[in-house]
């Protein structure tokens, strides 16, 4: 068990956790000025993320400062699994401490922005603190900036979560919480998301600090990847997203086949039957394909009435806004109708699936 400092006041001790791949002076800048500025006493958790031989020397210094733990991944292994192996090692040796702040260790973070999360945390240590920077100015990288900006859209809309910075390294965690973070999947930079979307389920309140928004060289240290990290991020909605396409084109090519076989049977609500027959059986396609491959739900009856709630619901919303549609602009495409409807409601179903239909209630952490 580490012997914490007498200067610390457990009521408010915190540690700081920097995760850190292939690190320069930049890091050991950052750990000289948290102890100048902020206090010598304060536990830092460096986390070697598997770094290149040639940054070992740079950790093997800081590992001899009082207070600095160093912990090491042989192999990388991604800024979450980084995040969780200092989370375990928290509550492992500090659980006492009411809170933990994630730094990035490239110079994003000034001393003095921590200090202002840091404070803020004081005044409510059963709240997240995000030190939030804002993307709409010209010296942001244009990657960075469209990236923050892209996610922050898609997980107010998705998710009801408005945020001004969804990707910020800046974090003050209460320690409360730690024990639950270590479950949440995500290796990589997904799982800072997958963090705040867990704090909104679990009604902790979040409060965002504005920060200064530092990249320095373009940025070019970070070790974000655009192109796999953002497919991570929007692993869920991809996946649902391919599901329902090619449940959709199932059920328009369903919807085609029925519509020609029936309208010359009965000219009579030919569309909604043939509406009713296809959503069936594309609908049984799609809950298995959800319920298996997107969202991974448990629960099996509770999302299976679910489910076929949502679905009557819609084949019933679809099959009458296409038939009042086509009768009253005479429309003879029926099936072009019918994509611009589902659409619309493609989008509604994403959101009511996520939150409502799959979503596997997690037990609420105690505060």
């Amino acid at each position: 068990m580490i012997q914490h400092s007498s200067n610390q006041n457990n009521d408010n001790a915190t540690a700081i956790i920097i995760p850190s791949l292939n690190p320069d002076e930049k890091l050991k800048d950052l750990v000289n000025a948290i102890r100048m500025e902020i206090s010598e006493s304060i536990p830092i958790i460096l986390v070697d993320d598997g770094s290149n031989p040639e940054s070992k020397a740079i950790f093997s210094a800081l590992s001899t400062y009082s207070n600095t733990y160093l912990l090491t991944h042989h192999i990388n292994k991604g800024k979450g699994q980084a995040l969780r192996t200092a989370f375990d090692f928290i509550l492992k040796n500090m659980s006492d401490y009411v809170g933990v702040i994630t730094v990035d260790g490239d110079g994003q973070h000034s001393t003095s922005d921590i200090k202002k999360c840091m404070t803020a945390f004081k005044t409510d240590k059963r709240s997240i603190v995000l030190g939030s920077r804002h993307f709409d100015k010209e010296k942001v990288p244009l990657r960075s900036r469209f990236g923050n900006i892209l996610t922050r859209k898609i997980i107010k809309g998705m998710n009801g979560l408005d945020l001004t910075d969804t990707q910020t390294g800046l974090r003050v965690i209460p320690t409360y919480t730690l024990k639950k973070l270590l479950a949440l999947p995500g290796d990589r930079y997904e799982y800072e998301l997958n963090m705040l979307l867990f704090f909104k389920e679990q009604e902790i309140p979040i409060n965002e600090v504005p920060i200064k928004t530092i990249y320095l060289n373009e940025n070019e240290s970070s070790h974000f990847n655009p192109l796999i990290d953002s497919i991570k991020i929007y692993s869920i909605f991809l996946k649902y997203s391919f599901s329902s396409v090619i449940s959709f084109l199932l059920d328009i090519s369903l919807f085609a086949l029925f519509v020609y076989l029936l309208e010359r049977l009965t000219p009579f609500y030919y569309i909604i039957i043939a509406t009713v027959c296809a959503r069936l059986l594309s609908g049984c396609f799609n809950y298995l394909s959800n319920k298996h491959l997107v969202f991974n739900s448990k629960h099996s009856s509770k999302a299976f009435i679910r489910y076929v709630t949502l679905f009557l619901i819609q084949m019933i919303a679809s099959a009458f806004l296409v038939e009042s549609i086509v009768d009253i602009f005479l429309f003879d495409a029926e099936w072009v109708v019918k994509m611009l409807v589902d659409l619309f409601i493609f989008c509604a179903g994403y959101y009511v699936q996520k939150n409502w239909v799959f979503k596997d209630k997690l037990p609420k952490v105690v505060k």
